[in-house]
């Protein structure tokens, strides 16, 4: 009896034992798999992110609109998407190369088309970024831990983004200061420039009435409101239209402010800052009359006269609406500024 017992025992201690090894395999085989799993989720996040962070600069960067007619500075575009790209790292190791495009991104069938296309109000401009981890790109593929045993050396990884730029189709409450840039204004100055310092921004004077023969005529917007009144231009001059507007609304335009509103407790409150402007077309910029918002232009106030009555300044390129109204296309007639970048892959 005890013989057989002690059988019994040996091959229940075999049988755990047989168990215990295949039970090992399968645990380490799972650690394996989750190991090189974790490792090819981190690289891919770290090319997923730079993707993402070329593409948004390169978008960016697509403006301001350049040449006759506009079009998007497609090359700048282009070399910043490159240049942010291989300020990242993924598996440790600085990124070496990549690939990017530029073109219209179709809001209807989201593909990137060709930039020589003629864009309707369904294409946004956009740069495509993509990365891959491979044979001959940013230090080949990834090399397998634990995998290798099962045979498997290396895995592709690829990641793409693409970011595109538009333009507000309107701003909300609070956003523009009740002086217009005029649609002539624009034309003269957007791309004005001192050819002695073309790197410096070109300066010029807005303003009315004024003694100063270098200051470019505008007119005072009420927005929606007719009220004429001291107190309501220095209520819109602190605290910005009271009501969203969008491109096509039509403000009412006055001449005739008086110069306390140029002084430095009114518009001289925002030296040294950008503000934003509604774009207009008057018939006339010596009466009251109406027009409609053609767009929106971000103007940087360096100085202002209150004796003169006009603020100085330059148009900045460089800022971007960021409580835009829903986006639009650009129109590619009328610089204005733009919306921030937008991933849309």
């Amino acid at each position: 009896m005890k013989q057989r017992a002690k059988v019994i025992f040996a091959c229940e201690s075999g049988s755990i034992a047989v168990s215990v090894a295949v039970v090992l395999v399968v645990l380490l085989g799972m650690s394996a798999v989750a190991i090189d799993y974790g490792h090819l989720t981190w690289v891919k996040a770290d090319l997923t992110k730079a993707a993402e962070a070329g593409a948004l600069a390169g978008a960016r960067t697509l403006v301001p609109y350049v040449g006759s007619p506009l079009t998007p500075n497609w090359v700048a575009g282009q070399t910043k998407a490159t240049q942010t790209v291989l300020l990242n790292h993924a598996d440790n190791r600085a990124l070496t190369d990549c690939q990017v495009q530029y073109g219209y991104w179709s809001l209807s069938t989201r593909t990137l088309q060709s930039s020589g296309i003629v864009p309707t109000a369904l294409h946004l401009p956009a740069v495509q970024v993509s990365i891959a981890k491979a044979a001959g790109h940013n230090d080949g593929p990834i090399k397998m831990l634990f995998a290798s045993i099962f045979g498997i050396l290396t895995r592709d990884l690829n990641a793409r983004a693409v970011a595109v730029i538009s333009f507000p189709t309107g701003v909300g409450k609070g956003a523009l200061k009740p002086m217009v840039a005029t649609k002539s204004i624009v034309d003269n100055f957007w791309n004005s420039f001192d050819p002695l310092h073309p790197e410096i921004p070109f300066q010029f004077k807005i303003g009315e009435e004024s003694n100063d023969p270098s200051v470019n005529d505008t007119m005072w917007s009420t927005f929606k409101v007719v009220d004429n009144s001291n107190a309501y231009t220095k209520e819109l001059i602190h605290n910005g239209n009271p009501t969203p507007l969008y491109i096509g609304d039509s403000i009412h335009l006055q001449p005739g402010v008086r110069a306390v509103d140029y002084g430095p407790n009114e518009m001289g409150l925002f030296i040294n800052q950008t503000v934003v402007l509604p774009i207009v077309d008057p018939v006339t910029l010596v009466a009251n009359t109406e027009a409609p918002v053609l767009g929106f232009i971000a103007f940087h106030i360096t100085g202002f006269s209150q004796g003169n009555k006009y603020v100085e300044g330059y148009f900045d390129k460089e800022y971007v609406i960021t409580n835009p109204q829903g986006i639009g296309p650009p129109n590619p007639n009328l610089p204005s500024t733009p919306s921030p970048p937008k991933l849309v892959y």
